[in-house]
């Protein structure tokens, strides 16, 4: 009798854990809404396995930001950008203003789905007590030439000694988004390594010169994350987290980053190196996103369409993917969300502990 309860409660177990979901359903202002199962109150941090160009993504990064504020109180958003992107973000977040993001356009505002979802995110944080803080983990672009010109104090005398590189910062052009690798980019790397050489040669001067700025200035002047050293990048993502962790006391966040970053097998990713940490030990949850017929808008034009978009470990198992969606996509949520152990795969398993599925994500 005692072995049939066990079963019994075993399978009831397992049954109740294989149905834990979260829906992702269209509001009547056609945002998204989330009605979840899902119990995350054991997590202080989730990492969110994106794909930049898929139109439907801003959608649900913002459908994720909010539930996650609303459900369990989380402020902090790491993003794949840089410290002076981040910093552009909030300045818009707090004024409305959208030259900051515009003006010139930088990295996550080139498409109307992008534009869509900061002006949602404003409206909706202009409404909270506690406001949502964009955070950059990754190298800085030609925007961080707009920052260093914001935070130049205003009519005070050019130190002689470090005079050149501030007459350099405030009239080299400003680049908008660039492709990586094309000449604008690696000239605008060029200026970014030059300044930053600078700064850290006459470092004291620059601070006595920036002030109180001076802090974010050294956080875009002197990122780990550069694109010189582009095969280390999750390694200073990781460092960027942490040194933003411990400086601000952030004791819960949310991390998007580029699917290939949100690998839970690799033993250098991002999602381990979190782990490893005392104060995330357990307490970090990733979420992989899997698409079938979708659009990128970022790729070369005759990879832009594809069946699927996926993990690149299981990327090229079709009869796998097709099987997912055939148990797991439901035509009532626009997206769903799942715990990766409801598939029998051991591939789908290691990569990640949630699935978020996407379907006909069209060019538009």
């Amino acid at each position: 009798m005692r072995l049939l309860t066990c079963v019994i409660l075993l399978f009831i177990t397992c049954c109740a854990h294989a149905q834990q979901q979260a829906c992702f359903r269209t509001t009547a202002d056609s945002s998204l809404t989330i009605e979840s199962n899902i119990d995350f109150t054991g997590y202080n941090a989730f990492l969110v396995g994106e794909y930049h160009g898929v139109y439907g993504v801003p959608e649900i990064k913002l459908a994720l930001i909010k539930y996650l504020n609303r459900t369990y109180g989380i402020t902090d958003v790491f993003m794949e950008i840089g410290y002076s992107a981040a910093s552009l973000y909030n300045a818009y977040l707090a004024t409305g203003d959208t030259g900051y993001f515009t003006a010139p356009e930088i990295l996550y505002s080139q498409k109307n789905p992008n534009r869509d979802f900061w002006y949602r995110l404003y409206t909706y944080n202009k409404g909270l007590e506690h406001k949502i803080t964009i955070r950059g983990i990754d190298f800085e672009r030609g925007e961080f030439l707009k920052v260093l010109r914001w935070l130049s104090p205003k009519d005070k005398e050019k130190p002689a000694l470090i005079a050149d590189i501030l007459m350099l910062i405030d009239t080299v052009s400003v680049p908008k988004v660039t492709e990586l690798n094309s000449a604008s980019f690696k000239y605008q790397n060029m200026i970014y390594r030059r300044i930053s050489e600078e700064m850290k040669k006459n470092e004291t001067l620059f601070k006595l010169y920036y002030g109180a700025n001076f802090r974010m200035i050294s956080d875009i002047v002197f990122n780990p994350a550069t694109y010189h050293s582009y095969s280390g990048r999750e390694k200073a993502m990781y460092l960027n987290i942490e040194k933003q962790i411990e400086r601000d006391d952030i004791k819960k966040f949310v991390v998007f980053t580029g699917i290939k970053h949100a690998d839970n097998a690799k033993a250098t990713g991002l999602p381990m190196l979190l782990s490893n940490t005392h104060v995330l030990k357990n307490k970090l949850v990733n979420i992989a996103m899997i698409c079938k017929n979708c659009y990128d808008w970022q790729l070369k034009p005759e990879y832009r369409t594809a069946a699927f978009r996926a993990p690149y470990t299981y990327l090229e198992d079709t009869a796998l993917l097709n099987s997912i969606y055939t148990r797991h996509y439901e035509t009532s949520c626009k997206y769903i969300m799942f715990p990766v152990d409801s598939v029998d795969d051991d591939k789908v398993q290691r990569y990640s502990d949630y699935i978020l599925l996407m379907k006909n994500q069209p060019e538009f």
